[in-house]
């Protein structure tokens, strides 16, 4: 079965954005062979997580999750959401080196949902049309990649453009994003967007968790209650 790659990136943002209840046990009874059917073997688990292997050569993903503060710096936000980052073709010798640091940056993508401590005010951002400017700086002593360019972001009042901002990934397990400040109106407070690098090995183990949940679930379901 050919999945396509717009298939396995909605596949993930479901898994990692917290919709486990419905895709991750699909995902994990996908991740099987139907030996039923003469002539017809499904492993569409299996060929998903190829797929993010493969994606995974030019492209980073995961999770926002992240506290903001008010004006007057004291937290008042919870911003949730997911972001996707491209980099240049993985044929292309300068994407990235032997080490993996992210050198050209093609697209940067996020989807963010923010909403007041207390619950109101709940409301949309995103963030598009990144364009790098100037190269990507790596720190060898903290392990991080530092990419700086110009994006789009909605407000309230409509989307933004040539927002300069930085996104700097550590220890490829952290992405902490930061907008001009002035350019969007100090809306998201005085830090960064914070948020988590999610690996195809961690959706996997998501997966494989959620199947063994299921087994035992049906397990008790047939002990004649």
């Amino acid at each position: 079965m050919k999945i396509s790659v717009t298939a396995v990136v909605v596949a993930a943002f479901a898994i990692v954005g917290g919709m486990f209840s419905t895709s991750a046990p699909a995902l994990a009874q996908a991740n099987t062979t139907d030996n039923t059917t003469p002539g017809m073997s499904m492993n569409t688990g299996g060929d998903m997580m190829a797929m993010m292997r493969e994606m995974s050569a030019n492209h980073k993903w995961g999770m926002i999750s992240s506290i903001q503060n008010d004006e007057q710096g004291r937290p008042a936000w919870i911003v949730a959401g997911h972001w996707m980052l491209e980099m240049d073709s993985q044929n292309d010798t300068a994407t990235s080196d032997t080490t993996g640091r992210i050198s050209n940056v093609s697209g940067f993508n996020a989807m963010l949902h923010m909403v007041r401590l207390n619950g109101s005010a709940m409301h949309n951002h995103e963030i598009s049309n990144f364009a790098q400017v100037g190269e990507a700086t790596f720190n060898g002593d903290t392990n991080s990649t530092t990419i700086t360019g110009t994006a789009t972001i909605t407000l309230r009042e409509g989307p933004v453009q040539n927002v300069r901002t930085t996104i700097e990934i550590a220890q490829d397990k952290v992405i902490a994003i930061s907008p001009d400040p002035a350019a969007v109106e100090n809306h998201f407070g005085d830090t960064p967007i914070y948020g988590i690098v999610i690996s195809p090995e961690m959706i996997e183990q998501m997966m494989m968790g959620y199947g063994g949940m299921g087994s035992m679930m049906n397990s008790s379901s047939g002990g004649g209650m």
